[in-house]
C-alpha cells in the first residue's frame, strides 16, 4: 500500500513513530518498537478494509497493534527473551571469565560410567536393570543419538520391527522411570 518514500519518512522521523506508539497504540517507545511499528504500518494486512470500503474499520488499530507486537517479539534477540523461570543465554555468554559452555560441557555425557560398568545416574541404573540386553542396546543407541526417535534407534541396532520395538521400549522406560521416582518419593517421606 505504501511506497518507499513513506518508509523513508517513517525512518527519518522517529519522534512521529514514538508519538504514535505511545499515544495511539499505547506501547513503549524504543528503537526496537520503532522498527516494529514502522514495519507494521507499511504492511497492508491491517488496512485491508481501507482498500475495499474506503474507510478504516474499528478493528484496524487493534490489528496494527497485534502486528507490531508480533514484529517486536521477532526482533528481540534469542538471548534477550525470557523463558518460564529465567532468561535464555547463549552458550558463549561471558560469565566472568568462563562461558556457559565451559560450565555445562562437563555434564553433557549422560552415560558416564563409574567402576564396574555402573552409571553415575541412579535413575538410569534402576531403569537399565529392568531391561533385557536388546532393550538396553536400543536405549544406548537412542542416548548416543544414533536415531532421533525410538524407532530409528531400534533400527540402528538391527531390530526386525523397529517401530513396534521402539515404541514398546519408550513406554517401558517411561513407566520404569516413573516407578523409580514414585519409590524415591516414598523413601524420602519415611
Amino acid at each position: 500500500m505504501f511506497d518507499d518514500p513513506t518508509a523513508a519518512a517513517l525512518n527519518n522521523q522517529p519522534e512521529l513513530v514514538d508519538a504514535f506508539a505511545t499515544k495511539i497504540l499505547v506501547v513503549p517507545s524504543s528503537a526496537r518498537w520503532r522498527e516494529a511499528i514502522s514495519t507494521a504500518v507499511i504492511g497492508s494486512s491491517w488496512c485491508a478494509g481501507l482498500l475495499s470500503t474506503g474507510h478504516l474499520p474499528a478493528t484496524a488499530l487493534g490489528a496494527l497493534k497485534t502486528e507490531a507486537r508480533t514484529l517486536h517479539r521477532q526482533l528481540v534477540p534469542l538471548w534477550r527473551r525470557s523463558a518460564r523461570h529465567g532468561r535464555v543465554l547463549s552458550l558463549d555468554a561471558d560469565l566472568g571469565g568462563l562461558s556457559l559452555h565451559d560450565l555445562v560441557s562437563a555434564h553433557t555425557d549422560l552415560l558416564t560410567h563409574t567402576a564396574g560398568g555402573v552409571f553415575e545416574d541412579q535413575r538410569l541404573n534402576s531403569v537399565l536393570r529392568c531391561l533385557n540386553p536388546a532393550e538396553q542396546q536400543v536405549v544406548f543407541a537412542f542416548a548416543a543419538e544414533e536415531g532421533t526417535t525410538w524407532a530409528e534407534a531400534a533400527a540402528a541396532i538391527g531390530a526386525d520391527n523397529p517401530e513396534a520395538l521402539g515404541e514398546r521400549i519408550r513406554r517401558k522406560a517411561r513407566r520404569l522411570a516413573a516407578e523409580h521416582e514414585r519409590r524415591t518419593g516414598l523413601r524420602r517421606m519415611t
